[in-house]
């Protein structure tokens, strides 16, 4: 009874041994085999450019700021705190115009669009993240409203990280991505700048809600320039 004992044990442990090995082989595998997709949110999924210019200019032209001088810092492409670090410095201010700013975004979440052909993000045979410099207070509501939040597997937003890049960097390492095998999709110049130096591919839209004009995506020399979502999954193919 004994001997029997410890062979169903025996067994039972290389049973489970052999599980959990199939087991990392799947996930080792699923990062081989998969794509992934990190989607910028602003000007790539929604069209909300009209209403963060609005937002910034509202707010800081009351404080002496230019709207060419505003202008010029949001094309930059930084997130909404590292923008307003370059025009407040000291930080309980900072944390109000950032407050007001929000607001001003926030009540017009109802009145963001889609951008052309986001439904196709669906149909893309490949894993898909979203990682956005704007917050989730206005990401969350505005995907929810669209009906497009399940196409993504993961969301991040600018309340999870503190610069962009080094966020990413961190999440391929963690996460095994093969880099030959990750796209950044984006719409300006400074998102094919952002994949080059976290060492993916970037796909960059140029189209009617890209905030960066198809000269300035050009200069930037991306990857794959696209005109709408569809063509996505020719290029990962």
């Amino acid at each position: 009874m004994g001997k029997k004992l410890l062979r169903v044990l025996k067994n039972s442990k290389i049973q489970n041994s052999q599980r959990r090995t199939l087991k990392r082989f799947s996930l080792k595998m699923r990062v081989i085999q998969s794509p992934l997709l990190i989607f910028d949110f602003d000007g790539t999924i929604v069209d909300s450019k009209q209403a963060y210019y609005h937002a910034f200019n509202k707010n800081l032209n009351v404080i002496g700021m230019g709207r060419k001088e505003v202008d010029r810092a949001i094309d930059l492409g930084l997130s909404l705190n590292e923008t307003i670090k370059k025009f407040v410095p000291i930080g309980i201010y900072r944390w109000w115009i950032r407050r007001k700013i929000m607001r001003e975004v926030i009540s017009r979440v109802r009145k963001i669009k889609k951008c052309r052909d986001i439904n196709e993000i669906e149909r893309i045979n490949a894993r898909k993240i979203l990682v956005s410099n704007s917050l989730s207070e206005f990401v969350r509501p505005v995907l929810n409203h669209l009906r497009i939040n399940k196409d993504f597997e993961e969301i991040y937003c600018a309340d999870d990280f503190s610069n962009k890049e080094q966020f990413i960097m961190e999440y391929l390492r963690k996460n095994r991505i093969d880099k030959n095998k990750c796209y950044y999709v984006g719409d300006r110049a400074a998102d094919a700048k952002l994949a080059r130096k976290v060492g993916c591919k970037s796909i960059i839209i140029s189209g009617k809600c890209s905030w960066d004009s198809r000269k300035e995506i050009m200069n930037a020399k991306p990857d794959f320039i696209v005109s709408s979502i569809d063509e996505i999954s020719r290029i990962i193919e």
